[in-house]
């Protein structure tokens, strides 16, 4: 994770918390999209589109879970 995070600040991005009101939560949570992030939903509805954001997997891992996920789903696993 750590890894991740040295990777959005030197994209310019920066970690908010905020305190926000049940409603607001609620409109969040409804606008979401599958596997979207609750800062990229914020974007998007703030800016029109989000961000493109650094990949958190690198080239290698992200071909390792996806042969992972294909021995799985042939039931070879």
């Amino acid at each position: 994770m750590e890894k991740h995070k040295t990777k959005m600040r030197a994209a310019g991005f920066k970690r908010l918390s905020v305190w926000v009101c049940p409603e607001l939560v609620a409109m969040l949570a409804a606008e979401r999209r599958p596997r979207e992030c609750g800062g990229r939903t914020l974007e998007r509805l703030l800016l029109g589109e989000a961000r493109k954001r650094p990949n958190y997997w690198t080239e290698g891992e992200r071909a390792f879970l996806d042969q992972y996920a294909q021995a799985r789903e042939g039931g070879n696993i």
